[in-house]
């Protein structure tokens, strides 16, 4: 008997194909991975999405059942409101008299009366600025000068104060009061103090 041998397994050989099996899995993998993470397709220009429904706006500027009422008169600024139309300047022969030209005399009752009867007015024209500065103090002189016949024929306000809105709102209110006329027939001075602090 002849021995026949069997001839051994080249060396080296088998090992090539594994490489092979590897590389191909490898691309299959690759290319698993890559379908699965690309971006979404990106929708062209001239594909039109579905309606969702026309939208009516109104495009009324007011409502129709709305009603605005007639417009009523203005009663005009309340009694006390401090502050006064202006008074037009009028022209008399004492008004071109310096404010110590005045000789004429009003007695103290009478002045007294008067002012009292502004009394709430001028203390308005305070109160309200008091509103704006809580901490408004201070004295003010107002000075009437009456014609000699009895209207006011200027005022002048001074003091502490130094406000001049509130300053403003009292020559307001003395120029709107009548005095009783002057002895001597000539125009007179009329010295009023005030103090107004925020308690009284």
């Amino acid at each position: 008997m002849t021995s026949e041998s069997i001839p051994p397994p080249p060396s080296g050989g088998g090992g090539a194909k594994y490489a092979v099996l590897g590389v191909v899995l490898f691309l299959v993998a690759g290319g698993v991975y890559w379908a699965t993470s690309a971006p979404a397709p990106v929708v062209p220009a001239s594909t039109t999405l579905p309606d969702a429904g026309v939208t009516e706006r109104s495009t009324a500027l007011a409502d129709d059942t709305l009603e605005i009422p007639d417009p009523e008169p203005d009663a005009g600024p309340p009694p006390d409101a401090g502050t006064a139309a202006p008074v037009a300047p009028t022209h008399h022969a004492a008004a071109a008299r310096s404010w110590d030209d005045c000789s004429g005399d009003l007695p103290v009752p009478e002045i007294r009366r008067v002012v009292q009867e502004f009394n709430a007015q001028i203390r308005n024209c305070y109160e309200r600025q008091l509103k704006q500065n809580p901490v408004l103090q201070g004295t003010m002189s107002l000075s009437i000068r009456v014609a000699a016949d009895g209207h006011v024929d200027g005022t002048q306000v001074s003091g502490s104060l130094r406000d001049r809105d509130v300053f403003a709102c009292v020559r307001g209110v003395a120029g709107r009061m009548r005095f009783p006329a002057p002895g001597g027939r000539d125009c007179a001075l009329v010295q009023v103090p005030f103090n107004f602090t925020p308690s009284n």
